[in-house]
C-alpha cells in the first residue's frame, strides 16, 4: 500500500481538476437566468453543499457520509399483491 504522500501526489491533479470543474458548474448555474435564486433554494444544491462540508471535515468515512447525503432513505412504495393490479 502506498503511503499518504505518494497517494496525494498520484491524485492531487485529478482532485484539483474535480474541484475546479464543480466551481465552474456552480458559476454557470449562477450566471443563468434565475440561477442565484436556484442556488439559494434548490434541495439538490443544498445536498451538494452538505456533501462539500462533509468532504472538508477532518475525519474519516467522508465517502460514506457523502453517499448517505445523496441516498434516498424514504420507504419504498407499497407493492400490490402478486397477480392483482
Amino acid at each position: 500500500m502506498a503511503d499518504a504522500k505518494d497517494t496525494l501526489e498520484a491524485t492531487r491533479l485529478e482532485m484539483r481538476w474535480r474541484v475546479v470543474s464543480l466551481a465552474a458548474d456552480f458559476d454557470r448555474i449562477e450566471r443563468a437566468r434565475g440561477g442565484e435564486g436556484l442556488l439559494a433554494t434548490d434541495a439538490s444544491i443544498g445536498n451538494l453543499r452538505r456533501a462539500l462540508r462533509a468532504v472538508l471535515e477532518e475525519k474519516g468515512n467522508r465517502a460514506e457520509e457523502v453517499q448517505m447525503i445523496f441516498s434516498d432513505l424514504s420507504a419504498p412504495p407499497a407493492r400490490s399483491p402478486k397477480g392483482r393490479q
